[in-house]
């Protein structure tokens, strides 16, 4: 799902980033880039079953932090 996800070209381009910086889920959560960490952190977060409203409120401090 997460390569899925980031390789969609445009996304790519938008994010800055490449192909060979996704790696797994766990390089994901912890990449630098904030696209892919916050697509990572939507996937994981979501396979766990967190509840959409915590999930959002989640991302949304998480971009606030570091975008």
């Amino acid at each position: 799902m997460l390569q899925a996800v980031l390789m969609d070209e445009h996304l790519m381009k938008y994010g800055n980033y490449s192909a060979a910086e996704i790696g797994s889920i766990y390089q994901a959560l912890d990449s630098d880039n904030y696209i892919i960490s916050t697509v990572a952190q939507i996937i994981k977060r979501t396979s766990e079953g967190a509840p959409e409203k915590e999930l959002w409120k989640e991302i949304n401090e998480y971009l606030k932090r570091n975008v």
